[in-house]
């Protein structure tokens, strides 16, 4: 289908979200990866993400915001959108996996992916990483010396750690304050970059492709999906 044949029909001043799905990655095609941090776009997920270029052109949004884990930030780098970009922590996959880490951000702002996302808005994560800090270090406070030297040993010396799944609870909040934080900002077209479960949860919408794009009026934190009507 050709996007120069259609066009969305919408009242105006509507706040839109186009939603799309990373491209494939590494653990897509190979289990083995999910337990691996970090995983990398695939040759095909690189080639998807480049081919969002025509659909980003067509879209025109005003701002992206993507997740912190790599694919979906390689996926944002890879589209062609020229703009500003926010990195936003609510927007990651859901916790469980370690392939659904996000980077450590301080290699996106002074490291070795400065040259790749450097560019991009970093606030939210590291005012998100500053509170997670100063929470651990609370909660050490508590540990008597002689319990907090065990701990210390039992992470270097002990079994790998079972997978913690993120409660869907959990889940439901942030998707809940990443809506909130889309619909607080003033631009009225917006495209999001994220994860296939994540988006599930949020938009109630079925399971996405790999760079797979919706879009969705977004209003008082409801989620509904736009058609494109043909001219």
């Amino acid at each position: 289908v050709r996007l120069s044949d259609w066009q969305m029909v919408l009242p105006r001043k509507t706040k839109l979200v186009h939603v799309i799905r990373h491209g494939e990655a590494q653990h897509n095609v190979c289990d083995a990866f999910l337990r691996r941090r970090d995983t990398h776009l695939t040759p095909r997920g690189r080639r998807q993400a480049r081919a969002l270029k025509q659909v980003i052109r067509h879209l025109k949004p005003e701002v992206a915001v993507t997740s912190d884990v790599l694919r979906a930030l390689q996926t944002t780098q890879l589209m062609g959108f020229i703009g500003p970009v926010i990195v936003a922590p609510h927007a990651r996959e859901a916790g469980g996996w370690p392939a659904n880490e996000p980077i450590d951000a301080s290699r996106a702002v002074s490291g070795d992916l400065k040259h790749q996302f450097g560019g991009y808005e970093w606030s939210r994560v590291l005012q998100e990483s500053e509170r997670g800090l100063r929470d651990k270090q609370n909660q050490c406070k508590q540990i008597p010396t002689a319990d907090a030297e065990a701990v210390i040993t039992a992470e270097v010396t002990g079994p790998a750690p079972t997978i913690k799944w993120e409660p869907r609870r959990v889940i439901k909040l942030r998707a809940q304050k990443l809506a909130q934080f889309l619909e607080a900002r003033a631009e009225s077209s917006i495209v999001l970059v994220s994860h296939g479960e994540f988006l599930e949860r949020m938009t109630g919408d079925t399971y996405m492709d790999n760079c797979e794009v919706r879009s969705y009026k977004l209003l008082r934190g409801k989620w509904l999906r736009v058609q494109l009507h043909k001219r």
